[in-house]
């Protein structure tokens, strides 16, 4: 009987070797992804730490810096230490031009805390300087700004304030704000103002109506779009401008010059967090009043804490006041706000030094009576909407002048009053609460 061949087996020899080794090597490829992986991911967050860090360090410069020019009123900020500034761009006097670290104590770059880890360096540019700008400037633009293109000659006082922070690693950040004023410039025979900061100024449209009054020695209102008066009970001391058209009935007349086509006027970029330095209480987004120890903001729960007379709505994120009484101070509060009580109260004479600044819309009914409760007299900041109806009173006579600072939109109704300087910088809304400005 013939025995049947068995079959070879020998070409399936080795081939669990070959798997298995296969197998180790995608294995290794992965375990050498995750960790390269990861050690990116370390690199990416330590980066942000860094960049934070010199970003932090850049703002506390810049907020130094505006404490130290506020209260120096003599010295040219262009001058620079040796107090000497020149025309000519090329002349060697100028080479420190901008430089304020005479205003600061320390030497520059000031560090930032005891570690030295994280410093900044501040200086001043007149805001046609050339070093502001990848791309020069048109011949049109400085028309508009008011200036000739010369770094050294400020013609529309208007500057601008960087601050550099520096991190690990060659980390840097820079931080920026335009810095403006009112100069009075004194002839044989008159006094000339120069304004460059109107009472009321608009990056966009605006709507003016009823009987409405911009009263004062610096009482002007400028818009960068259009600008339209309805009514013949409107009032405004000196110029009325618009950079769009400007639309009036023909008995208006503003007390200066009035009309459209005329040049843009700089809005300051609104943003409630470059103010927080300000705040003595923070209403956070958690609902709790917060205030700031050591460096930290941390919930409190003393009397002052619980007598500031805001109570919170976590369904809408919103702050309110809604009673008679509250308590003083700077408020930097993380969501919308709504003041519909009147402290400090029908009987009370004296306005309530209370400010606002908040990250969403302010909404203001009944008849409070406010005024500016820090010495930058910042009065309201809000990177939303500003509402404003009833019978507010922000007209405190013995404030020399406020501030409201609106990132979207304005609208006020009734009889509101407010000594001070209104900024609206039109941004698109993300807030609908107001989609045009009103007043």
């Amino acid at each position: 009987m013939n025995k049947q061949p068995m079959p070879s087996i020998r070409s399936e020899k080795g081939i669990a070797l070959i798997l298995v080794l296969l197998l180790m090597a995608v294995l290794s490829g992965l375990a050498t992804g995750f960790a390269m992986n990861g050690q990116v991911e370390v690199a990416m967050a330590s980066n942000e730490v860094q960049v934070a860090g010199a970003r932090a360090a850049a703002e506390a410069g810049l907020n130094r810096a505006i404490e130290a020019i506020r209260a120096d009123s003599t010295h040219n900020l262009l001058a620079g230490p040796d107090l000497a500034v020149h025309a000519t761009s090329s002349n060697a006097v100028n080479a420190d031009n901008g430089l304020i670290s005479y205003m600061l104590t320390g030497t520059s770059p000031f560090a930032l805390g005891t570690s030295g880890v994280y410093s900044y360096s501040i200086r001043v540019f007149d805001d046609d300087d050339p070093a502001l700008y990848t791309t020069a400037l048109t011949a049109g633009q400085l028309t508009n700004m008011g200036e000739d293109g010369n770094a050294n000659t400020n013609l529309n006082d208007r500057l601008i304030l960087r601050a550099t922070g520096f991190g690990p690693n060659n980390t840097m950040v820079r931080v920026s704000r335009v810095l403006e004023s009112v100069d009075t410039i004194n002839t044989t025979s008159t006094t000339t103002t120069t304004l460059s900061n109107p009472a009321i100024l608009v990056n966009g449209d605006l709507t003016a109506t009823g009987n409405f009054h911009v009263q004062g020695s610096s009482g002007t209102i400028h818009a960068n779009g259009n600008m339209t008066f309805s009514g013949n009970a409107a009032n405004v001391s000196n110029d009325a401008t618009a950079s769009g058209t400007f639309t009036a009935n023909q008995n208006w007349h503003a007390g200066g010059a009035q009309g459209g086509g005329r040049p843009s006027i700089n809005v300051p970029n609104v943003n409630a967090a470059d103010y927080i330095g300000l705040a003595d209480y923070k209403l956070s987004s958690a609902g709790t009043v917060q205030t700031l120890s050591g460096g930290v903001w941390s919930n409190c729960s003393t009397a002052a804490c619980k007598s500031t007379g805001w109570t919170y709505s976590a369904g809408t994120s919103t702050w309110s006041i809604t009673g008679n009484s509250a308590g003083t101070g700077t408020y930097y509060v993380q969501g919308k706000v709504s003041i519909s009580g009147s402290p400090p109260g029908p009987s009370v004479k004296t306005n309530l030094a209370l400010s606002v600044i908040a990250t969403g819309s302010i909404s203001i009914t009944g008849t409070p009576k406010f005024t500016p409760e820090n010495p930058s007299k910042i009065q309201f900041v809000t990177n939303g909407d500003f509402v404003m109806h009833g019978n507010v009173d922000l007209d405190d006579p013995t404030t020399v002048e406020g501030q409201i600072m609106v990132r979207e939109q304005i609208d006020t109704t009734g009889n509101p009053e407010f000594q001070g300087r209104i900024v609206v910088q039109n941004v698109t809304s993300v807030d609908s609460t107001v989609t045009s400005n009103v007043i």
